[in-house]
């Protein structure tokens, strides 16, 4: 799963709020704790996804960064607006993080790449990807939860 994903635009979210009323236009799981304004180059967010905390942090980064993570791939010319969002490392960060980043572009008609696949993404497929990531949560809840108990009584084994 990614750490990081760039969401691109020719205009900013400039508030919590307005991104959080984007995340729930898009019927999505998360929800931002705070409601600061988004107009600092790096803002610190507390969310919460499936009744967990999320730490996520959103930074202005430039554009000829993303350019040189990237390489091969055909950005377009001419975007005023990049931002990272990075997250925990819980599987209820990155799923918080796919769908602040979908909704994101969605409201501001953006671009994302993530730096897993390395593809950029409009925000039909962000969203589907967001989604995707939701349906299979339980799955991989379940998955990790079998792996922990496992874990958990080879530990009182020895």
């Amino acid at each position: 799963m990614s750490m990081e994903i760039y969401m691109l635009s020719n205009e900013p979210v400039l508030s919590v709020k307005a991104w959080q009323d984007a995340v729930d236009a898009l019927n999505f799981s998360t929800r931002f704790v705070d409601r600061q304004e988004l107009s600092t180059k790096e803002v610190r967010l507390k969310a919460e996804c499936l009744g967990k905390p999320v730490l996520m942090e959103l930074e202005d980064v430039g554009f000829s960064y993303v350019r040189k993570t990237f390489p091969e791939t055909e950005f377009p010319d001419g975007v005023k607006y990049v931002h990272a969002l990075r997250w925990n490392k819980t599987l209820e960060g990155g799923l918080a993080a796919y769908e602040a980043a979908a909704a994101y572009i969605s409201f501001v008609k953006g671009l994302m790449i993530d730096t897993e696949e390395g593809k950029l993404n409009n925000s039909t497929r962000a969203v589907e990807l967001a989604r995707e990531m939701s349906a299979g949560m339980p799955a991989l809840q379940d998955l990790f939860a079998e792996i922990v108990a496992k874990y958990q009584g080879q530990k009182k084994g020895n």
